[in-house]
């Protein structure tokens, strides 16, 4: 999935460089990838951060430490009881619900 995204960045990037906007761009992307690709928000943004001379089509690292999940302690909870939410298990294990869910 990354890779695709990274690959979507360097035809948006070539693009760019061919006096494109970003709407032309994304034509061309979804003439051939589908309507799926990108939004022409998303290749707004691109262009905008090409325009200010930021070439890296690779996302910015993000902030803060990434959450880690006890994926033993879910499992012992699920294993109490089936019908268990993933809320509950977030408020029982102090994690967040997605965090839960992405572990699961």
């Amino acid at each position: 999935m990354e890779s695709d995204k990274q690959h979507f960045r360097h035809i948006l990037l070539f693009c760019k460089r061919k006096s494109k906007n970003a709407v032309q761009a994304r034509k061309k992307l979804t003439d051939v990838y589908g309507e799926g690709v990108l939004t022409v928000r998303q290749c707004q943004n691109w262009f905008a951060k090409f325009r200010s001379g930021n070439f890296d089509v690779e996302d910015a690292p993000r902030s803060g430490r990434p959450v880690e999940a006890d994926k033993d302690a879910i499992k012992a909870l699920v294993d109490v009881n089936r019908r268990i939410t993933t809320r509950e298990i977030g408020l029982r294990l102090n994690l967040s619900n997605s965090s839960v869910y992405m572990t699961t």
